[in-house]
């Protein structure tokens, strides 16, 4: 199926063959995020940097969080509800460090190299539909610190059903099937070299999208079942 091979490619997953020294956060409209981060804290033992301020998609967050019944104050930056719901999953509050200006993932990478000043290997956790792009951004950010290794870990990998989307047959839904397989498509656009590429915000460099994904994209657009 064309969608779950482009969200597949999308929730990039890499292997973790050295010792993690920092876990970065980013904020989204994805919870299951806050569960992965504070398991990955248990497991490194490790400081977390929690990236976000509001963007075009806070709203959804804040409707993700009214939905699961979560006690945490609304109308602040991404980072900022994030963090305390990391304090409830028992993250001390003295080992997470708060971005909350970046309003997009170049942003969130380009912010979030300020606050690091020696290589170190970075987890980086991210709404899986914008791992692969957040990563793309991170490696342009952080190419100006040699010997930085970036291992990314989308929190969930995407499970369809015909109506939504979440993380599985008997999880909580995350995206309408609707504005999933809009987010897929603007992930796909946004990776081009006119978009986030050189040619475009030059917040990445060239990606190459494999023919595969590229072909799975062009047939969702030819069945105009949604709009980028």
């Amino acid at each position: 199926m064309d969608e779950d091979l482009i969200a597949a490619y999308l929730a990039r997953r890499d292997p973790v063959e050295r010792p993690v020294d920092r876990i970065v956060l980013m904020g989204s409209a994805v919870v299951e995020s806050i569960g992965v981060a504070a398991e990955a804290y248990r497991a490194y033992n490790k400081p977390l940097i929690v990236s976000g301020g509001i963007g075009h998609s806070t709203h959804y967050l804040e409707d993700a969080v009214r939905r699961r019944g979560l006690d945490v104050q609304l109308g602040r930056p991404e980072s900022h509800v994030f963090r305390d719901l990391l304090i409830e999953a028992g993250v001390p509050q003295h080992d997470i460090v708060v971005e909350d200006q970046s309003t997009n993932c170049g942003e969130n990478a380009e912010f979030t190299r300020r606050l690091i000043d020696s290589p170190q290997a970075l987890l980086l956790i991210q709404d899986p539909t914008m791992q692969r792009r957040t990563h793309a951004c991170f490696e342009r950010s952080f190419s100006t610190l040699p010997g930085t290794t970036l291992i990314s870990h989308a929190p969930v990998i995407p499970w369809i059903s015909p109506d939504h989307v979440s993380a599985g047959p008997e999880a909580p839904e995350i995206w309408s099937r609707e504005r999933f397989r809009s987010l897929l498509l603007g992930e796909i656009h946004r990776l081009s070299p006119d978009v986030y590429g050189p040619r475009g915000r030059n917040f990445i460099d060239h990606v190459e999208v494999p023919a595969e994904i590229v072909a799975s994209y062009n047939r969702l657009v030819a069945a105009g079942s949604v709009t980028r």
